[in-house]
């Protein structure tokens, strides 16, 4: 998913509330003299808190301090101890759930938004933030409700049609996705993520022509972008350019070496120009974070088999011809190498046998020698 997704504080200042702090004795923070150092920042708000351990609104505020800062595993606690102080605050969900989300922990996050959703808190953001969780859950129809909703309040807003283009892509309504994606990159033509969506679409149309037009503009915005660089390697294979591709899909690499499509396609390239020690080096790593790549397999089984690494080739025949028993080339691939191993095998015990005899030979032969040597000795004595 997109790695800089703003869905933090849209529209709001640092340490603003929607609503006003509660009544205490506690003289107030000023927090315009302070914005600017964080250390003395957090020092006055855990003081407040210190002052007035019952006050939601001071944990609230260190939370999202602590959001700012990264520090997520605070964030969660303070949030938590301010809904325990106030539990019908429905901005307290909110801000929850956008600091699960940051988290990964999708499914908490849903419960929190719409629990905040329940107690009448109402934002975009929160329409944004439950049609993207909708979107992690597969619940795609869901997800259009809310984006659509958010639509209506802010049109201008790039990622609400950007999630609206994943889940009609979701939903196999190719034409509503583009849409969305083509109006996502005119709100804000450097949303990367929009132009890779866009070239994924058109090559699975067998369009590379348009692929090729927002590949370009994509890399005009980032030319460090690893899928858009992986897609231009995709243009090339599909070209027949080799040469190119295996260009293309070692700059995918340099900018992300956990992009393991690339590395299996740089694989197959280097076995067709029969480097199957690269081959398979490239696939083994691809291996790593799928262990069912298409081809991968074969690949692996066939380089190996020809570096003479046989053991290896065999387990990963044998992993295809498990789940495929139909497929020929393992089924041969299998036979091929258990039959190769066993010429080994027996060639070796061939040798064993012949060593073991020419050893004994030798002995018996030492021996004769050694009596013959004697009675020359003993005849000349007598002599």
């Amino acid at each position: 998913m997109l790695k800089q997704i703003l869905l933090f504080f849209i529209g709001s200042l640092f340490f603003s509330s929607c609503s006003s702090p509660e009544q205490s004795q506690d003289k107030m923070i000023d927090f315009q003299k302070v914005k600017y150092d964080p250390a003395y920042t957090l020092k006055e708000i855990s003081a407040a808190i210190n002052r007035d351990p019952h006050n939601a609104t001071h944990y609230f505020k260190r939370a999202q301090f602590y959001v700012e800062a990264n520090n997520y595993t605070a964030a969660l606690k303070d949030i938590n101890q301010a809904i325990a102080q106030d539990e019908e605050k429905g901005e307290y969900y909110f801000r929850k759930a956008q600091i699960l989300r940051k988290t990964g922990n999708y499914a908490a996050a849903l419960t929190a938004a719409t629990r905040a959703e329940d107690l009448n808190f109402r934002s975009t953001d929160l329409d944004v933030l439950l049609g993207e969780l909708y979107l992690f859950s597969k619940k795609y129809g869901m997800a259009l409700q809310y984006l659509n909703d958010a639509a209506e309040e802010t049109p201008q807003n790039e990622y609400i049609y950007f999630y609206r283009g994943l889940a009609y892509a979701q939903t196999r309504d190719t034409m509503a996705a583009i849409r969305n994606f083509k109006s996502a990159i005119r709100r804000s033509p450097d949303l990367v993520e929009a132009y890779n969506q866009l070239v994924k679409i058109y090559f699975a149309r067998k369009e590379d022509a348009l692929a090729l037009d927002y590949l370009r503009a994509g890399q005009k915005q980032d030319s460090a972008n690893a899928y858009l660089w992986f897609y231009r390697g995709e243009y090339y294979n599909n070209l027949k350019q080799v040469d190119s591709a295996y260009i293309s899909y070692r700059n995918a690499i340099k900018y992300d070496s956990l992009l393991y499509l690339a590395r299996q396609r740089l694989g197959i390239l280097a076995f067709n120009k029969n480097k199957y020690s690269e081959a398979a080096a490239e696939i083994e790593k691809a291996l790593k974070h799928s262990d069912n790549l298409p081809q991968a397999h074969l690949v692996l089984g066939e380089s190996y088999e020809r570096t003479g690494k046989l053991e290896q080739a065999l387990a990963h025949y044998q992993w295809i011809y498990k789940r495929e028993p139909e497929n020929i080339k393992a089924m041969w691939g299998v036979r091929r190498t258990m039959y190769q191993l066993y010429k080994i095998k027996r060639d070796s015990l061939r040798q064993d046998e012949k060593e073991r005899r020419d050893s004994l030979l030798a002995i018996f032969r030492a021996r004769r020698q050694a009596q013959a040597e004697n009675k020359k000795i003993q005849k000349i004595k007598n002599d």
